[in-house]
């Protein structure tokens, strides 16, 4: 996925802190500090609106809950303004589709 390319093109101490944020929600299952992770909800549209983005400083990982606990990170982007791009939200929402339907055929 894209957000797998964003990441190797971030500086070692960007890597680090993101790698921080994901081990939180793994360790824990949950992030309360909406500073580092929260829920796009209706800003996002109603496609977008159960995306979540992982947040440091202006870097980006978006991608929503899935069964079983399951997080999947479809995008990750520099943030240029107050909200995401709607293109952006857009993006994610269809990376995650094909990512689902990708699932559904090896099974």
């Amino acid at each position: 996925m894209p957000a797998h390319e964003f990441f190797l093109k971030l500086t070692d101490g960007d890597k680090a802190k993101v790698i921080a944020l994901f081990q939180w929600l793994a360790q824990t299952g949950r992030i309360s500090n909406r500073e580092k992770f929260r829920r796009l909800g209706s800003k996002a549209g109603t496609k977008g609106r159960d995306l979540w983005e992982f947040k440091s400083f202006k870097i980006r990982f978006i991608g929503n809950f899935r069964a079983g606990g399951r997080f999947i990170i479809a995008n990750g982007l520099f943030k240029k303004a107050d909200d995401l791009p709607k293109r952006e939200i857009e993006r994610t929402v269809r990376m995650l589709e094909e990512h689902d339907l990708r699932g559904t055929e090896t099974q």
